[in-house]
């Protein structure tokens, strides 16, 4: 049966909507909002503050800023008149380096139309005023150096920047930062996923051949200019060589005035460029991206380049499928000079998370883990003299922040610049004064005749573990007992039955598993790769697809997914339509499809018509809307007219799959999910499902926070994400994809978070966290990815909480569930224990024994 919907006619919903956009009632930001409160002019004592330098321990005493210096660490003591800014129970970061962003660049990255382009430089088109600026300092990033694109095999030079938002140029630049120049390898400059062309080169080979046709004419360049200036020096007069600026960089290669760094991502192909500079006498300073670094680590280390690489980020193409985040960790043990970079204007908002990766998936030390996204940057860029730690005497580029920055729960509340706060934290959202308040939240007892059964099957007993039910209060030192799939007691005075296998989870939290809605698992496998890719059709609605009979029950998503304790997904098409097709729900173990299946057809999917928030006749329904909207109205009256002529006993109306496929969800006999992104496009999703009277679910929902009001009266539930996302438009308030979760709850309207992430939705969590971090309450984002997400899929009677009666999906954390750098030790899926292994765990395991000594 489809919702109930409150007393309210669409006219009335049509003008509430209106009203709430047209008053600008939802928070903004424009440039007055994102001006500091707080004025230092270069000097202040931040005090009593943990201190994480990046080059030690962390610590607690007081800094003191001098000039926009770093005068003082410790026990500082001033005169009456120095700003003191208290930083009792908050931690203070040195600044991120992003080693490979491609902000604050106004006329694009790429001179694409020839393979050697080192004439250009990106400081030609800087822009002080792009918004990214503020955005990547409110994510705690001080310093980020700007690359050329990676179109050509030698592209154009680089330039390093303090991120200083809306400054004149030469405030931007840093200057006396080492010149570079962005080489680039494999499918990037042999144009492999574009449309074929003419220039050259086509294949890697080709790429070779650019690097020693260069600088084998470099070299006779810098030649002819010895000779001509040799010959000066004799006395004589000779015409000069001909100038080429390109030639000039090239040469500033060989001679070492000028850096190489260079985007890459397979072994050969690092390995070629390495052996190449090596001919020709020049080192590479670093190798941007790298993902099969950690395969020749040792050749890297002995050549002396210096590895940036991503936490986690893989199979967006060919290239990227032995990504491992293990990667960044293997190259440090290595002894290469490791960091880690963004190439992303959402990503450099989080990279202190990105490094905490590195602590999660390979054990790395914290403070080694800090330095992958400060200092080791800095020493890359050569600029470690300048910023990335905090030490006396260095540029006081600062983060204080409300938690320990690896921590996935923590914020940034002010980021300082050269001693001048250049970001501070405001509360758009009032989500601090106006907190979410506390849910209390039950369940049925569904353990009426479940009990350990003596002639059953195996029986395992969790014990000495923090149990967290998430339907009710924590127990510590709890025990809990799977048996037959389901699990059959749980408490801190359970007794073990006879026989049990006791796995001993001391010290540990016991959670139940993660579900991760609207995933392509098992749909997709590499991005770039058309053939492994199923998850989105042609030829306009397509309701009858199910992506059921289509899953790769192989994939190797399915296990890395698994891995970060994700038990159950929900996985469907994308794509296409707007009528997508039929998701299902599987459990992330099983050898066939069938296996893998729990319930089939659980929504369709639909792609909402979008309406942009500044149309002009915003209540206007467009052609593609009327169009959907006929579809819906056919599909019922096909039904009426099947179950008229069943029960008359008269011939049935032509077979039609597709208005066979969508009348159960067009007369709410099933659940529809509809996705819809910015304000107006949910405005009239609402109507719409108000109007068709749909069983109808929320997703995406990125501007949810700009119409709460309605959503709230509406009652309707609302699947948000992906949380790490950047605003929408320029004014919306900079967190408002992590605070958006937070304003649905405060309204009451009911939720849950997916990923969005067709690469990572292992990472669900982490969204959760950010969410968290950002004013959801705790329990009330580790609901949004196991209860609530059950409530979505109608199945919270089975999974999504712990307790006696319920499939036994269960997980065992090393520390909180939310927080990056907590492993999954444990995963059982219906009382089955799983294998946390998988394709990158055993490229880790087996290219980590390289390293030891043979």
């Amino acid at each position: 049966m489809h919702r109930s919907t409150i007393a309210s006619s669409l006219c009335a919903l049509a003008l509430l909507s209106s009203a709430v956009l047209a008053r600008g009632e939802h928070p903004f930001e424009t440039d007055a909002e994102r001006k500091p409160q707080l004025v230092t002019h270069g000097s202040c004592v931040v005090r009593n503050v943990t201190i994480h330098s990046a080059v030690g321990p962390a610590t607690v005493g007081d800094v003191l800023v001098e000039g926009g210096k770093i005068r003082a660490i410790g026990e500082v003591k001033v005169g009456p008149g120095v700003l003191v800014l208290d930083g009792t129970g908050k931690h203070l970061a040195p600044g991120v380096v992003d080693n490979h962003s491609h902000i604050a660049i106004d006329s694009g990255v790429n001179e694409g139309t020839l393979s050697i382009t080192a004439d250009c430089d990106i400081s030609d088109s800087l822009d002080p005023d792009d918004l990214s600026i503020y955005r990547a300092l409110a994510g705690g990033v001080t310093t980020a150096r700007l690359l050329h694109g990676s179109a050509n095999a030698i592209g154009g030079r680089h330039e390093v920047i303090k991120l200083k938002w809306r400054v004149p140029y030469a405030e931007l630049v840093l200057r006396g930062a080492p010149e570079g120049v962005k080489f680039a390898l494999g499918e990037n400059p042999k144009r492999s996923n574009s449309a074929p062309g003419s220039r050259f080169p086509d294949t890697r080979m080709g790429v070779e051949a650019v690097f020693e046709r260069a600088f084998a004419r470099a070299a006779e360049y810098t030649a002819e200019w010895k000779g001509y200036r040799a010959a000066q020096a004799r006395g004589e007069d000779p015409a000069p060589p001909r100038r080429d600026v390109r030639l000039d960089a090239l040469a500033g290669i060989l001679d070492g005035s000028i850096d190489v760094h260079s985007h890459c991502y397979r072994a050969d192909e690092i390995l070629m460029l390495l052996r190449v500079a090596e001919r020709f006498g020049f080192k590479v300073k670093t190798l941007q991206h790298v993902l099969e670094g950690y395969k020749v680590a040792k050749e890297i280390a002995a050549h002396g380049a210096g590895p940036s690489t991503f936490g986690d980020w893989w199979a967006y193409k060919i290239e990227a499928y032995d990504a491992v985040p293990q990667n960044a960790a293997l190259m440090d043990q290595a002894g290469c000079l490791t960091s880690l970079n963004s190439d992303s204007a959402e990503m450099m908002r989080r990279l202190y998370g990105e490094a905490a990766k590195s602590v999660r998936y390979a054990g790395l030390d914290e403070v080694r883990a800090l330095a992958l996204v400060t200092i080791n940057s800095a020493r890359q860029l050569g600029i470690e003299a300048r910023t990335g730690s905090i030490e006396v005497g260095k540029d006081a580029d600062l983060v204080l922040l409300d938690g320990d920055p690896l921590s996935s729960l923590a914020k940034p509340l002010w980021t300082m610049v050269d001693g001048e706060i250049q970001f501070q934290r405001r509360d758009a959202f009032e989500l601090e004064t106006k907190p979410v308040p506390a849910s209390a939240l039950s369940e049925p007892d569904r353990s009426s005749g479940v009990a350990w059964n003596p002639n059953g099957g195996e029986t395992i007993a969790l014990v000495g573990g923090r149990l967290h039910p998430v339907t009710s209060s924590d127990v510590e030192r709890g025990t809990l007992v799977l048996q037959d799939g389901r699990i059959v007691a749980m408490g801190a005075s359970v007794a073990i039955p006879a026989g049990a296998t006791v796995i001993d989870v001391t010290g540990q939290d016991v959670w139940p598993g993660v579900i991760a809605l609207g995933t392509p698992l098992g749909l997709f496998e590499i991005g770039s790769v058309a053939g492994t890719d199923d998850v989105s059709e042609i030829g306009g609605d397509q309701p009858d697809l199910r992506a059921s009979a289509s899953l790769a029950a192989d994939s190797a998503h399915i296990p890395v997914t698994r891995t970060n304790g994700i038990t159950r997904a929900q996985t469907g098409p994308s794509g296409g339509g707007p009528l997508r097709g039929q998701s299902c729900v599987i459990r992330l173990a099983g050898d066939t499809w069938e296996e893998l299946l729990v319930k089939d057809r659980d929504m369709l999917h639909v792609d909402f018509p979008r309406v942009a928030n500044d149309a002009k006749e915003k209540g206007k329904k467009s052609d593609a809307l009327k169009a959907l909207e006929k579809k819906f109205v056919e599909a019922r009256e096909y039904a009426r007219l099947v179950d008229e002529a069943r029960i008359q006993g008269l011939a049935a109306p032509a077979f039609d799959p597709r208005k066979a496929a969508l009348a159960p969800y067009a007369n709410a006999e099933r659940r529809v999910a509809v996705h819809a992104q910015n304000a107006q496009t949910i405005l009239a999703a609402v109507r719409f499902i108000r109007e068709q009277k749909l069983d109808a679910v929320l997703y995406g929902c990125r501007e949810a926070w700009k119409v709460v009001d309605v959503l709230a009266a509406e009652k309707l539930p609302v699947v948000v994400g992906p949380v790490l996302d950047l605003p929408t438009d320029e004014f919306s308030p900079y967190d408002a994809p992590y605070a958006n979760a937070a304003v649905l709850a405060r309204a009451g309207v009911p939720f849950a978070i997916e990923s969005d992430d067709a690469e990572n939705p292992r990472n669900v969590a982490f969204h959760a966290a950010m969410a968290s971090a950002y004013g959801l309450p705790h329990a009330e984002a580790v609901r949004a990815i196991t209860f609530y997400a059950a409530r979505i899929l109608r199945m919270e009677h089975e999974v999504g909480s712990l307790a006696v009666g319920k499939v036994a999906d269960v997980i065992v954390t090393r520390g909180d569930l939310l927080e990056i750098r907590s492993p999954v030790t444990y995963s059982f899926i219906g009382g089955v224990r799983q294998d946390l292994s998988n394709r990158q765990t055993q490229l880790y395991e087996r290219w980590k024994k390289r390293l030891s000594p043979r």
